[in-house]
């Protein structure tokens, strides 16, 4: 649900966040990611144990990646163990959910909460984008469209070493 804190949380991202928008659910914003397309939630916790403090989960659910199984979840514990930022898990739905909770000391959001929001947004980017786009492509997962949109989306690489001397 939206509430005063996460309009007033909007308001503060509105320059950072593309297309901020406050919901019924919460705020939420579309990415263009290398993923795909990923909506992105920021929810608060009204019944948190001290109502002095704010708690905002960051979060995206994705679908899991086809043909991906018990090595998904496999991933997903290693993965959780070099973020300590985002963590990955599944929601009642078997959607893939990847957040970050935060809390934040006073009643009021300022400007180093929306940083923090902001840098969990990234988080949650680069785990998609760099992580598990880059497992998926590796292991043969997705689909024929997915994949291709990883591939074409991928970063060049610096030139190594090893490439130099090769063009020797």
């Amino acid at each position: 649900m939206s509430t005063p804190v996460l309009e007033a949380l909007r308001e503060l991202l509105d320059e950072d966040l593309d297309g901020v928008t406050s919901t019924p659910e919460g705020l939420r914003a579309v990415a263009d990611a290398r993923w795909g397309e990923v909506t992105l939630g920021i929810d608060q916790d009204e019944d948190g144990p001290d109502a002095d403090e704010i708690a905002l989960r960051v979060s995206a659910a994705i679908a899991p990646p086809a043909g991906a199984g018990h090595e998904l979840l496999l991933w997903a514990l290693s993965t959780n163990t070099q973020y300590w930022a985002v963590k990955i898990g599944l929601t009642e739905d078997g959607m893939l959910l990847v957040h970050a909770d935060l809390d934040a000391d006073g009643p009021e959001p300022d400007g180093l909460l929306a940083a923090d929001v902001m840098d969990r947004v990234e988080s949650i980017l680069q785990l998609l984008d760099e992580d598990l786009s880059e497992w998926c492509l590796v292991h043969g997962f997705g689909t024929p469209a997915q994949r291709a949109r990883w591939e074409s989306r991928r970063p060049e690489r610096a030139l190594d070493e090893d490439d130099d001397d090769d063009e020797e």
